[in-house]
């Protein structure tokens, strides 16, 4: 493992993330309202709400990963080109005990570790997650319009 390298935690339903600071260590964003300190990347870590404060903190790699599997994922490497260490390590020293403003679909803890790995703060399962409820609105639309087209049809033949 090297500085600057993206860790994803498997946390069952979501994947938390951290980044690798050296000797055993790394920063994460977490919010101290939910079941798990480190349960941020969770619907249920803003009790059904959506934004909120969290917490940059620094830990050893198994406290934070507390029994779940994780593994590298530098996902965005072919991307862009990941910072150099020192930059990563003076950011990691300048936002260590923040608070800071998060959001479960635009600044959560993989947003936060993609900007400190590349200085772009992106997130998959965000951008997954809208894909699922755009999909998912765009298919009730579909079968509301069926049902529609339906009624009408039978509607027209009892007139008949």
């Amino acid at each position: 493992m090297e500085i600057g390298d993206m860790i994803e935690i498997n946390r069952g339903q979501y994947k938390h993330w951290a980044l690798y600071i050296g000797h055993g260590k790394v920063i994460q964003l977490i919010t101290p309202d939910g079941p798990s300190r480190v349960s941020f990347c969770s619907v249920s870590s803003f009790s059904g709400s959506v934004a909120g404060k969290g917490t940059v903190t620094i830990e050893t790699l198994q406290d934070v990963a507390a029994g779940n599997t994780y593994k590298i994922n530098n996902y965005l490497d072919d991307v862009y080109k990941p910072r150099p260490t020192d930059v990563i390590m003076g950011d990691v020293d300048k936002l260590r005990g923040s608070t800071i403003k998060c959001d479960l679909l635009g600044n959560n803890c993989e947003h936060f570790v993609t900007f400190l790995r590349y200085g772009k703060s992106k997130s998959k399962q965000a951008d997954d997650f809208l894909k699922d409820v755009l999909t998912g609105t765009v298919g009730l639309l579909g079968v509301l319009a069926a049902f529609t087209a339906s009624t009408a049809a039978a509607a027209s033949t009892l007139r008949k």
